[in-house]
C-alpha cells in the first residue's frame, strides 16, 4: 500500500549532532522481500528509498489518527517516523495494514509503485495545457498520481490488488471505469470503506459505465445507486444470488450484465422498461424451498426482535422514515454516517407494484411471477422461456394494496 505525506524522521538515539526535524514531502509504500514486510520510505533526502523492517517495529502511536497523523517507532533503526497523510482513509487502511502483519497474517502486497512517466500512457497532468479527457490503463497497480489527474475520463484499474480505492476518485471525472479481475480487501474496515468514492458529487454526475466483473462480489453494495447518470452496469462472473430491487431507481441504466451468477430471480421493478442490452445467461434462476433468501433471512433475524410500535405497523418508525426519505432524495452519503443495521434495508427495499410506494418486508407480500427481462439484445440460456420475476405488494394487517 502506498501513502502520500509529509514526514519527519527523529532519532531517537542520542547524537552528537542536532536532529533534523525538518518536514519533507514523502512516500511511505508497504513491500514484501524474500518472506519479509518493510516500510519503504521515499522523498527528497532518500530518493532511492530507505527501508524499514515491520518486525522492528516498537510501536505504532495511533491517538490522532483521525486527524491524519500517526508515529511509527523502530527498535532498529532507533527511529521515530512521524506521518501527516494527505488523505485520512489511506491512513487507516495503512494503519490495519501494519496491524495485520504484526498479527501474522499473510498479507499480500501488489505493485503500486509510482509510475514511470515514460511508461504512463503519456497522460498529462497540467490542467492548464490539456483540457481533453485522457484515459489510464493499468492492469497491475493502483497509483495514487492518478489523484493529480483532473481530466482523467477512463480508468482500467483490471486484475489489481485492491486493499482500498481513496475516496478522491471521486473528484475526478470519469465516465468509464472497471475493476474488473481486480482482488478486493479482506480487511473489515477497507471493506466497509471500499465504496466510499462512490458518494462524491463529481463521479456522481459523471460515471456512466462501471464494470465490476470477476470480483468475488455476493451482492451489489448500495452506493450504486449514487451514480446517478450510470448507464452500464456489469457485474458478470460473480457470486450474486438476488439482484436488489434499487436497481428500478437508476432510472438511466440502459445495459445490464449479470451472466455467470447465482441469481434465482429478476427483479419485476425493472421489466417495465425496455433495455438496450441484457445478460442474464449462465444462472440457475431456481427459486430456493419455500422462497428462503438469505439476505431477507438476514434482516429478519437482526430485525424481528424489536419492539414495534403496534402489531399492524401503521405507524412506522422513524428510521424507516428516515431511509424512504434517503432513497427518494437520492442523498449521497458514505455508509459509515448510518447504523451498520441499516445498510441491511438497502437489500430488501423496493416499490410495491401496484401503488409503487417504497417498501420494506415489515410492510409487504414478496410474490414471483414468470416471464423474461425486456431489452432488445437479450442474452439467455438458449432453453430458457422464463424466469422467476420477484415484486413486492402493500400489506396492512389482511389487506393488500390496490392500484391507485
Amino acid at each position: 500500500m502506498l501513502i502520500q505525506c509529509s514526514l519527519i524522521i527523529q532519532n531517537l538515539v542520542p547524537q552528537a549532532e542536532k536532529n533534523n526535524s525538518q518536514s519533507l514531502r514523502s512516500y511511505l509504500l508497504t513491500k514484501k522481500v524474500n518472506g519479509k514486510y518493510y516500510v519503504r520510505v521515499s522523498n527528497s533526502t532518500y530518493p532511492n528509498g530507505i527501508h524499514y523492517d515491520i518486525a522492528m517495529l516498537e510501536h505504532i502511536y495511533y491517538k490522532f489518527i483521525k486527524e491524519r497523523k500517526m508515529g511509527l517507532e523502530f527498535k532498529e533503526p532507533r527511529q521515530m517516523l512521524l506521518i501527516i497523510a494527505d488523505d485520512k482513509e489511506m491512513l487507516h487502511s495503512f494503519y490495519h495494514q501494519l496491524i495485520d502483519i504484526i498479527n501474522g497474517k499473510n498479507v499480500i502486497i501488489g505493485t503500486r509503485h509510482l509510475l514511470n512517466m515514460a511508461n504512463s500512457n503519456n497522460y498529462n497532468n497540467n490542467i492548464g495545457c490539456n483540457t481533453k479527457p485522457v484515459d489510464f490503463v493499468d492492469i497491475d497497480r493502483f497509483n495514487n498520481s492518478l489523484l493529480n489527474m483532473k481530466h482523467l475520463g477512463k480508468l482500467v484499474l483490471e486484475n489489481c490488488d485492491l486493499p482500498t480505492i481513496p475516496v478522491q476518485i471521486g473528484n475526478l471525472p470519469i465516465k468509464y471505469l472497471s475493476i474488473s479481475g481486480s482482488k478486493l480487501p479482506t480487511s473489515q474496515f477497507n471493506q466497509d470503506t471500499f465504496w466510499n468514492w462512490m458518494s462524491m458529487d463529481t463521479i456522481c454526475g459523471t460515471l456512466s459505465t462501471l464494470k465490476m466483473d470477476s470480483i468475488g462480489l455476493k451482492s451489489l453494495p448500495f452506493e450504486i445507486l449514487f451514480l446517478k447518470n450510470l448507464q452500464t452496469l456489469s457485474a458478470a462472473k460473480n457470486m450474486l444470488t438476488y439482484l436488489p430491487h434499487f436497481i428500478a431507481e437508476m432510472k438511466k441504466l440502459d445495459c445490464l450484465f449479470f451472466g455467470d451468477n447465482l441469481l434465482s430471480y429478476y427483479p419485476d421493478s425493472i421489466c417495465c422498461k425496455i433495455f438496450q442490452k441484457v445478460d442474464i445467461s449462465n444462472n440457475p434462476f431456481q427459486l430456493p424451498e419455500y422462497h428462503v433468501f438469505e439476505h431477507l433471512v438476514k434482516y429478519v433475524d437482526v430485525f424481528t426482535s424489536l419492539k414495534r410500535p403496534d402489531d399492524d405497523l401503521i405507524v412506522k418508525p422513524l428510521s424507516h422514515l428516515s431511509f424512504y426519505s434517503l432513497i427518494n432524495n437520492c442523498v449521497p452519503f458514505k455508509r459509515q454516517d448510518i447504523p451498520r443495521t441499516l445498510w441491511l434495508y438497502f437489500d430488501v427495499v423496493g416499490r410495491c407494484m401496484l401503488c409503487k410506494r417504497l417498501l420494506l418486508p415489515d410492510y409487504c407480500e414478496i410474490r414471483h411471477r414468470f416471464g423474461l427481462p425486456t431489452a432488445i439484445s437479450l442474452t439467455k440460456d438458449q432453453r430458457t422461456t422464463r424466469i422467476s420475476r420477484q415484486y413486492l405488494l402493500c400489506r396492512i394487517s389482511d389487506k393488500f394494496c390496490v392500484k391507485r
